[in-house]
C-alpha cells in the first residue's frame, strides 16, 4: 500500500483523527472512516512506518498517538537558533504549525533557550514537543542549571522565588543590563497561549487565553523548565503582543502588567509591605496596569500606598486597575480620593 496515496485520502483523514482526539484505537478509525478492521490497521500501520504516528502497546488494545519530538543538547557555546531550527523541522514534520504560532513559539523557544545558555549555569538542555488534541501543541526546555528562581534571588537579594516571580511578572529584570534588555521572559510569558516556568518546587503559571497568572506548587526541584502551550487560534501574533507594551513613536518597552495576586499568598492584601512588594520597580514604565482579579479585599494601607503615596510621588507613571470588584473597586476609589484633596 502506497504511503503518500494513503497521506492523501483515508490516511490523511485518520491521522487528523488522531489530531483532534489525541490517540485513537483501530475501532475509531473503522467507526470515523466506516472502513474495515483490516483496512483500518492497514491505514495506522502505514502512518507507523511514515513516521506521522507512534504505536504504544499491541494488538486490538493498539493506541497510535503523534510522536513526541525529544532532542538534548550541550549547553557549551550553544547557538540557540541552530537548535530551534532542528526543531522545528521535526514539528512541521510531524504537524506544522500555523505561521504566526510558529513565529511566536520560535521566539519563545529561543529566548528560554538563550537563558539557559547564559543563566543558568548547567551542562545539557532538554526540548521535547509532545502533539496534544485539539491541534495543541506543548513545548518543554529543561536545564539542569541552578534554576531560574535561586539565580534572580541571589542576583537581585529576593528572600523567597515568589518575590521572584512578581518581578519576573513586570519585566525589565537583567542582571546583565550589556548583553540583555530584560525583555525576553516577559514577552515569552505573552507569546503563547499558556506559560509555565518551574524551579525550586514552585511554578509560575500564565494562561493568555483568560489573561491570568498565578503561582502553584511544582515536581522541579532541580535546573528550570519551562512549558510553552500553543493552541491554534489562541497565540497572539508577535506584532500585536510587541504594540500593547512599546511606546509607538520611541518604540520602548514602557508599559507593563502586574498581576496584584502574585504579591500575596491569599485572596486579601491590606499591608503596606505587600503594595511597596507590587510598586517595585513599577518606575521602569510608564503605564501599568494592576490587575487585582483573583483578589477579594484590599486594605487601606495597601491602596493608600499604592493610590496616593507613589501615585504622588511618581506622576510620569501612569496606574491603570483593572479587574476589581465593588470592595475593591471602592477602596481604590477611597484611596484616589484622598490623593486628590490632599
Amino acid at each position: 500500500m502506497n504511503y503518500y496515496r494513503l497521506m492523501t485520502g483515508r490516511g490523511e483523514r485518520a491521522r487528523r483523527l488522531v489530531d483532534r482526539r489525541g490517540e485513537v484505537q483501530n475501532r475509531d478509525v473503522v467507526r470515523a472512516l466506516r472502513v474495515s478492521p483490516a483496512t483500518a490497521h492497514r491505514l495506522l500501520q502505514a502512518l507507523v512506518l511514515g513516521g506521522s504516528l507512534r504505536r504504544h502497546g499491541k494488538g486490538p488494545a493498539a493506541r497510535y498517538r503523534l510522536p513526541t519530538v525529544r532532542r538534548r543538547f550541550s549547553l557549551k557555546d550553544l547557538d540557540e537558533h541552530r537548535v530551534w531550527d532542528q526543531v522545528a523541522s521535526d514539528i512541521a514534520r510531524i504537524r506544522p504549525l500555523q505561521p504566526d504560532a510558529a513565529r511566536s513559539l520560535a521566539y519563545a523557544a529561543s529566548e528560554i533557550l538563550n537563558n539557559a545558555v547564559d543563566h543558568s549555569g548547567g551542562l545539557v538542555v532538554g526540548v521535547t514537543v509532545a502533539f496534544e488534541k485539539g491541534g495543541a501543541t506543548a513545548t518543554t526546555v529543561q536545564d539542569d542549571g541552578v534554576g531560574v528562581f535561586r539565580r534572580v534571588c541571589e542576583d537581585f537579594g529576593y528572600a523567597t522565588p515568589s518575590d521572584a516571580i512578581v518581578q519576573l511578572e513586570k519585566g525589565k529584570l537583567t542582571s546583565d543590563p550589556t548583553r540583555h534588555s530584560g525583555e525576553g521572559l516577559f514577552f515569552s510569558s505573552k507569546a503563547v497561549t499558556q506559560f509555565r516556568l518551574e524551579s525550586q518546587g514552585i511554578a509560575w503559571v500564565v494562561d493568555n487565553q483568560v489573561q491570568d497568572s498565578g503561582i502553584a506548587p511544582s515536581d522541579v526541584r532541580r535546573g528550570t523548565r519551562v512549558r510553552l502551550v500553543t493552541v491554534p487560534g489562541h497565540v497572539p501574533r508577535l506584532e500585536d503582543l510587541f504594540a500593547i507594551y512599546t511606546d509607538p513613536e520611541s518604540l520602548r518597552f514602557n508599559r507593563t502588567r502586574s498581576t496584584i495576586k502574585l504579591a500575596s499568598l491569599g485572596r486579601v492584601l491590606v499591608s503596606r509591605s505587600e503594595a511597596k512588594r507590587t510598586l517595585a520597580r513599577l518606575t521602569d514604565f510608564e503605564s501599568v496596569t494592576l490587575d487585582f482579579s483573583g483578589v477579594d479585599v484590599v486594605g487601606q494601607g495597601f491602596c493608600d500606598e499604592v493610590f496616593r503615596v507613589f501615585a504622588r510621588a511618581h506622576p510620569e507613571v501612569t496606574l491603570e486597575p483593572v479587574g476589581m470588584n465593588d470592595t475593591v473597586r471602592f477602596m481604590v476609589a477611597r484611596a484616589r480620593a484622598a490623593a486628590a484633596t490632599s
